[in-house]
């Protein structure tokens, strides 16, 4: 019998129906719905034959959710977890320091996807003999690569960033950005958000700060791996668009779903087929997730908002053309 699955909503259990076996339960937690990399996932499960039970939980970008969801995946037992994000895994797994505490899903093999930096946000101490039940896929490129990328698409002597203070990952990015700078020969100008009344990030401040580095003269504002100014990153790459400065993305979300103009990544699909594939591994084979090493795709790709570069009047150097994959492209080109 060939296996199927539907992808429906919140709540609902997928099943993979296979003739023989006991079927594998597989918890899957999304952040913000199924999207490409999910799909990449439940495609790599489709391929192989192994008897599924899936089960779909999508805080839909709520954190208050995730406690409840916690205790639903320890009372549930399932054989294996597949996470979305850094700040979901972490929130069910909690870091290498909390391997032990009941707050946290300790006893289940995780494969995660799309984590931007599982060492630097503490959630294995490495990226092979992690130490932890835990194996999965990031998606990012490389500081260095995504600088080096930039360059050869679009020259630039200032970069701005407005970044969460509050987000490891942001002030890892910026920390490696600002290092690599002296090396590249050009100027880093940083904007950390700043504090509401109850401590939280401000995201009305985005467009004003956003006026500051157009006032200091920023040539390329860097989008880094910040939880919430991708959740905002409307409003950041809105602003910048009027003030006439392309953004470059470390992911591919604000180029395909906002104004953008490029990134430089592994396409979500590819690195949650990857993840899926560490998956069958670990259903299908028995090998323990920590044996299995975390790893990015192999080859990165440029991505491209060609009505942003239309708009902008900044166009994908020649040599790129056949490279990259346009996205949002206008209607009457």
């Amino acid at each position: 019998m060939k296996k199927f699955f539907s992808l429906l909503f919140l709540g609902t259990v997928f099943a993979f129906p296979a003739e023989s076996a006991a079927p594998k339960h597989v918890f899957m937690a999304l952040w913000d719905g199924c999207e490409d990399a999910c799909q990449g996932f439940l495609d790599a499960l489709n391929a192989q034959n192994i008897p599924v039970e899936l089960t779909v939980r999508d805080v839909g970008k709520d954190s208050d959710k995730i406690p409840a969801l916690v205790d639903e995946i320890k009372q549930s037992k399932p054989d294996l977890l597949a996470t979305w994000g850094t700040l979901l895994t972490l929130k069910l797994v909690g870091t290498q320091k909390d391997a032990f505490s009941s707050d946290y899903v300790t006893s289940v093999p995780t494969v995660f996807m799309v984590v931007s930096h599982p060492v630097e946000s503490g959630l294995v101490p490495a990226l092979s003999a992690q130490g932890r039940n835990i194996t999965g896929v990031s998606h990012l490129a490389s500081v260095s690569e995504q600088l080096q990328a930039a360059r050869q698409f679009y020259l630039f002597d200032r970069m701005g960033i407005i970044f969460d203070p509050m987000e490891a990952n942001a002030e890892s990015a910026v920390r490696q950005v600002k290092e690599y700078a002296s090396l590249m020969n050009f100027d880093v100008i940083e904007r950390k958000l700043p504090m509401d009344k109850n401590k939280r990030p401000d995201a009305s401040k985005i467009p004003a700060l956003v006026a500051e580095l157009a006032e200091q003269k920023a040539g390329l504002i860097y989008l880094p791996p910040d939880a919430f100014m991708n959740a905002h990153r409307d409003a950041l790459t809105r602003s910048a668009f009027e003030a006439g400065i392309p953004v470059f993305s470390a992911s591919e979300g604000a180029v395909a779903h906002g104004q953008a103009l490029f990134a430089y990544v592994h396409r979500y699909y590819t690195v949650g087929l990857l993840a899926g594939q560490k998956a069958v591994r670990i259903l299908q084979d028995g090998v323990p997730a920590y044996d299995i090493p975390i790893e990015t795709p192999n080859r990165g790709v440029f991505v491209v908002n060609m009505t942003a570069a239309r708009q902008l009047e900044i166009y994908p150097p020649l040599n790129f053309i056949q490279a990259m994959e346009p996205v949002d492209i206008p209607e009457n080109q």
